[in-house]
């Protein structure tokens, strides 16, 4: 079996990897299309990840957009996808985003709500296969014997 910190960092970047790895492949599958269909939503509405200012006395500094950014970055791969503009420059973008287009606010929210998703499927696959649930399930199957 894998380490549970190299399953729980793929199943960052790939959302449901997690499930995928310890075999229930049907649910992997219904929650990567979930949200990577809510990721995709967002991409279409031309949303983006934007890097917050993180300097304190700034005027652009705002702990609603820090955790806006932290939020859509539990969306891993696509996040980061999404963010390789704002790092590498315009030549580089892969996927569309436009600040200016009417429904770009929206596109950004839906990117937030599917790396909010993801936070909620890594802290499952977690609690699941390496933690409380995992723990009180092997403690069930000893009293059964």
């Amino acid at each position: 079996m894998k380490s549970k910190w190299l399953v729980l960092g793929l199943s960052w970047l790939v959302p449901g990897y997690g499930f995928f790895v310890h075999g229930l492949r049907r649910r992997a599958l219904i929650l990567f299309l979930a949200i990577e269909g809510t990721f995709a939503l967002g991409c279409m509405l031309k949303g983006g990840v934007f890097l917050p200012e993180f300097r304190w006395g700034h005027e652009g500094f705002n702990i609603v957009t820090l955790l806006t950014f932290f939020t859509q970055m539990f969306n891993g791969g696509g996040a980061i996808l999404s963010l390789l503009p704002e790092l590498a420059g315009r030549r580089w973008a892969i996927l569309p985003y436009d600040e200016s287009y009417c429904f770009a606010d929206l596109g950004s929210f839906y990117l937030l709500v599917a790396g909010g998703l993801n936070y909620f499927v890594l802290m499952s696959t977690y609690d699941h296969f390496y933690g409380r649930k995992r723990s009180l399930r092997a403690e069930a199957e000893e009293s059964t014997k």
